[in-house]
């Protein structure tokens, strides 16, 4: 398991109710049909309802269970309880929860500081997922539950412009393995899933605003590769899973990934930013 040990016992999906956000689109999305697949009972979320309409249509239309669609904007305060509430509701329980909503945006902090369009952001990246584990608690509990939060690789490449995405999935990293700790004993595991390039709708290097051109990167992945990762960890009951495997590095090597973060800085032109790119999912 790259990133991150099994342990002996495994976590089915099959016949499990699991709550999913953020699965409109990109991994999410294919996560969705990874489970659904597997025979997961899904409640799928995210901010378009008519988005995630259609990701439901197509798993009963591939014979798979069709999922509980529940719309829900988890940038607003208090949204993350009110899901909470109608995910057991139309599942009776949740099994596993699995925080992969996420929200990004291209912005200096110098022009944005903790303006609305920030603290949106972090509001869904960071304290929604706090909430939902949270109200969800005496069901995961209750059922020897599992709790999955998506960060990011860029939890340790500090890109200008990128900072506020960064800090929010550097707090859900380091909340995640502390919740770890504090949950030993109660029958509730952790799993931090940490996605590298992945090959989505709006990825945040495609929205910099760079000299020149692009700067070359490794391929993304694809989010069904993802997704089948995601899935696999889950059922291993591991406790970190990291793909692609070369986004081990420089989480295990901090140095390395501010010596890209220079690289990525000499490319980019910090001065023309305007607080403006930005994408949810």
């Amino acid at each position: 398991m790259v990133g991150g040990r099994g342990r002996a016992s495994r976590t089915p999906v099959s016949e499990t109710p699991i709550l999913l956000t953020g699965a409109s689109s990109g991994i999410g999305r294919a996560v969705a049909f990874a489970l659904a697949e597997r025979g997961g009972r899904l409640a799928i979320a995210a901010r378009r309802r008519a988005a995630l309409e259609e990701v439901a249509d197509q798993i009963e239309g591939a014979g798979g269970v069709r999922p509980r669609v529940i719309e829900a904007d988890l940038s607003r305060p208090g949204a993350a309880a009110a899901l909470a509430r109608d995910a057991v509701a139309a599942l009776g329980t949740v099994r596993i929860l699995i925080n992969n909503a996420g929200a990004g945006m291209v912005a200096a902090q110098s022009a944005v500081g903790d303006d609305d369009r920030a603290r949106a952001l972090f509001e869904t990246n960071l304290w929604s997922p706090l909430a939902l584990t949270r109200h969800l608690f005496p069901a995961l509990r209750a059922g020897g539950g599992l709790v999955v939060n998506v960060t990011s690789s860029l939890q340790t490449v500090p890109v200008p412009l990128l900072g506020y995405y960064g800090a929010s999935k550097v707090a859900l990293a380091h909340l995640t393995r502390t919740l770890r700790h504090e949950l030993e004993g109660t029958g509730v595991s952790v799993l931090e899933i940490v996605p590298g390039a992945t090959d989505t709708a709006a990825r945040d290097l495609d929205l910099l605003p760079w000299r020149n051109g692009p700067m070359r990167t490794p391929p993304p992945v694809s989010p069904e590769s993802a997704a089948k990762a995601i899935v696999k960890a889950i059922e291993r009951n591991a406790r970190r899973r990291v793909h692609p495997a070369t986004s081990l590095l420089p989480l295990e090597l901090p140095a390395f990934g501010r010596f890209v973060a220079k690289l990525v800085t000499r490319r980019v032109d910090t001065g023309s930013a305007s607080p403006t790119a930005e994408r949810a999912s």
